[in-house]
């Protein structure tokens, strides 16, 4: 009995182990299986959606993906999923006028919030940062020092369905470029 116990809770801590080392990587991989597929094969009138690295979601285009099970449809999705060897990653995006809820997160490749801002944090109508791997960056713009591969994600709330088509034509002025 004892020895079967053992076995068993050597098993059980190493997949723990293993899940809570490996997951997150395994979770953005898929992520860029994710991307890559609805690039390569997007659904009839999701063929707008991803402009370069920059992926502007619909509630409509996500819910075909077999990945996305259920999304909030209050809110627009825009991301940006970046790889450093690229070059340091500059990221200029709109700032809603009004006092609507919009936050920006920088995740890092292993899914940690490497960064987190939101519109009542901003006075300006664009917010602009640096994504890079490097120390000692001399840039007047917010840098964030992360991994080299990782996410940049914001999603905007929407009131009414009326003005949906003016909020996606806004943050589709998004820009996500190496430098």
């Amino acid at each position: 009995m004892n020895n079967s116990l053992l076995k068993i809770s050597i098993i059980a801590i190493a997949t723990h182990l293993l899940l809570i080392f490996f997951g997150p990587y395994i979770v953005m991989n898929q992520l860029d299986r994710n991307i890559a597929d609805a690039i390569a094969n997007p659904f009839e009138g999701c063929e707008d959606t991803y402009d370069g690295i920059v992926g502007n979601l619909d509630q409509v285009c996500i819910s075909r993906r077999s990945a996305a099970r259920m999304p909030n449809y209050d809110f627009i999705y825009t991301m940006c999923r970046y790889d450093l060897s690229n070059g340091d990653l500059y990221v200029s995006m709109p700032v809603p006028e009004d006092e609507r809820y919009w936050v920006v997160h920088v995740h890092n490749n292993n899914t940690n919030v490497a960064f987190k801002i939101n519109n009542l944090e901003i006075e300006s109508d664009r917010y602009e940062l640096l994504v890079t791997n490097k120390e000692n960056i001399n840039s007047s713009l917010k840098t964030i020092r992360t991994t080299d591969k990782g996410t940049v994600f914001w999603r905007l709330l929407v009131n009414t369905a009326e003005e949906i088509d003016i909020l996606d034509n806004q943050r589709r002025t998004t820009v996500c470029e190496y430098r």
